[in-house]
C-alpha cells in the first residue's frame, strides 16, 4: 500500500510538471500576443504618421495655390492700370542733344486701343512732323517714328529724316522715358528723350 501511495505520489509529481507546461504555454501566448499587438501598434504609428505628413502636403500645395492666384490677380491690376496711360490728346516731350535739353514741344497723340498704334502730329525746333508707332498697356512701353517733313524750318537740321524714339513708363516721376535714334547719311545720334500727358496743349 505504501508503495502504492508513494507512486501516486510520484504521479503527483508528475501532476505538478503537468502544470508547469500549461504555464509555459501562458507565458508563450502572452510573448505571441505581446508580439502581434506591438506590430499591431506600430503600424497604427506608421499609418497616423503617413495621414499627417499627406495633410501638411496638401495644405502645403493649397497655400501656394493661393499665393500663386493672389500674385496672378496683382498683376492683371496692374496691367489695367496701365491702360490709362495712354490718352488721346496733347502731349509735351524734350529731348537732350550735344548736352543740351530741347523742348518742350506740344503735339498731338492719338491712341488706337483695338491696334494698340498710335499716331500724331505737331512741330519742334527742327521743324514740322508726324508720327506713327505701337504701345502696350501690359508693359507701360511705347516705340515711335518720328518723320520729319522737308523744308518746313531749320535748313540745318530739318532734313527729311525720322527719329526712333522707344519709351517706357516711370512711376517715379510720372512720364514715359527713354531715348530718341537718329541715324542719316551725314548724322548719327542718340540721347535721352521725355513724354507726359498735358490736358491743354502749350502755346
Amino acid at each position: 500500500m505504501s508503495s502504492t501511495a508513494g507512486n501516486f505520489r510520484g504521479g503527483g509529481s508528475h501532476a505538478n510538471s503537468n502544470s508547469c507546461k500549461d504555464n509555459d504555454c501562458d507565458h508563450t501566448k502572452l510573448i505571441v500576443f505581446s508580439i502581434f499587438g506591438g506590430i499591431g501598434g506600430l503600424t497604427i504609428l506608421i499609418g497616423i504618421a503617413c495621414y499627417c505628413r499627406r495633410r501638411h502636403k496638401d495644405r502645403t500645395s493649397q497655400t501656394n495655390a493661393t499665393l500663386g492666384k493672389a500674385t496672378k490677380q496683382k498683376g492683371n491690376k496692374n496691367a489695367s492700370y496701365d491702360i490709362s496711360l495712354f490718352k488721346s490728346g496733347f502731349w509735351s516731350s524734350r529731348y537732350l542733344q550735344f548736352g543740351v535739353w530741347y523742348g518742350p514741344h506740344s503735339f498731338s497723340l492719338s491712341f488706337d486701343s483695338q491696334s494698340f498704334k498710335v499716331t500724331g502730329f505737331g512741330s519742334d525746333d527742327v521743324g514740322a512732323f508726324t508720327i506713327d508707332g505701337t504701345y502696350s498697356n501690359k508693359t507701360g512701353q511705347m516705340s515711335l517714328i518720328k518723320k520729319h517733313q522737308l523744308g518746313t524750318d531749320d535748313p540745318s537740321g530739318d532734313l527729311g529724316h525720322q527719329v526712333t524714339i522707344q519709351l517706357a513708363w516711370n512711376s517715379k516721376t510720372l512720364q514715359f522715358e527713354g531715348k530718341w535714334y537718329v541715324q542719316t547719311k551725314t548724322y548719327r545720334g542718340e540721347d535721352k528723350f521725355e513724354l507726359k500727358f498735358n490736358e491743354e496743349p502749350q502755346i
